[in-house]
Order: structure tokens, then sequence, then C-alpha cells
């Protein structure tokens, strides 16, 4: 198979959805049905719980005002993961923004990177996933990855048809 080369600039709004894909591909989402199942659990037990207050003389108003102050809690602890992600993303993603155009070249020996800081090289051996994303495709090595963005790929080459090319090779 002959050898794939891409040339692009990476694009905030991509890297997001490429960090998220490369931690999916580490710890994958459980299915729908058992994080409902957890849910259901988690608030049943909650409400006995609640149940057992008001059961021991407590005023209702208290355990309303209890389970509030929890889901107060909940809330500041989402908005401020989700805030410290985000800075985490842009610190990390300055590489990016620093990387300017990037070419990637693909081939039966592995991958090779080069950009304007940097340039690395991964035997198909390192390459412990490959993942699609919506506009484009991640390869995970470690803590590292490495994003295509479907645009940049070869005229008549679809990101179906490149992702199974890089598992050829992948696969000895």
């Amino acid at each position: 198979m002959s050898e794939i080369e891409v040339q692009f600039t990476y694009e905030r709004a991509l890297w997001r959805r490429a960090m998220t894909a490369w931690w999916q591909s580490v710890v994958p989402p459980e299915p729908f049905v058992k994080r409902a199942i957890f849910w259901a659990v988690v608030w049943t037990a909650i409400g006995v719980i609640a149940l057992v207050f008001v059961g021991t003389g407590q005023s209702p108003s208290l355990v309303v005002a209890g389970l509030f102050g929890a889901a107060v809690l909940i809330a500041v602890f989402a908005y401020l993961q989700r805030t410290r992600m985000g800075r985490f993303w842009d610190v990390v993603g300055s590489h990016w923004d620093k990387a300017g155009e990037t070419i990637v070249r693909f081939g039966p020996d592995g991958v090779k990177v080069t950009d304007q800081v940097s340039r690395r090289a991964f035997d198909w051996g390192a390459i412990d996933a490959i993942k699609g994303v919506r506009g484009g495709t991640v390869l995970r090595s470690g803590i590292a990855m490495v994003v295509i963005p479907d645009n940049a790929l070869p005229e008549g080459l679809d990101a179906q048809a490149f992702r199974v090319r890089l598992n050829d090779w992948r696969k000895p």
C-alpha cells in the first residue's frame, strides 16, 4: 500500500472532540441502561435516607433544605470541573496554536508528524487506538494523540476508508 500524506492546521473545536475520543479509547462510556440504573439507585437511596430523616422526627423542610444544599454543591462542582477542563484544553491546546501547518505521513512503517515546533514518529506498535470523531480521526499512543481532520484527507479517500487503511497497517 502506498503512503498517505496530509497537511492541515489544527482547529480548536476538532481538538476538543479529539480529547474526548482519546479519553473514551481508554475508558469507554458505559451503556445508557447501565448509567440509568446507577442513577435510579442513587436517587432511590437519597429518597430513602430523606424518608428516614423525616421518620425520625426531622422537619420535612430541613430534609428538603439539605437535599437542595446537596444539589447546589453538585452544581458548583460540575461548574468548576467544566471550567477547569476548559483551562486544561486551552493550555494543552496552545501547542497546536504554535504548531502552524502540520504534515503527517502514514505508511507501512508508521506515522511521522512534523509541524513548526516539533517532530514525532510512531511505529504502528506504538499506536494503541484509532478512533473516529465528528470531523476527524484520532490516533492514541500512550498519553499522546495525533488528530487528522477529515477535510485534510486526499481526494477520493473518505474517513472510514482512511481508518481501515490505518488499521490494516497497524495489524501486521
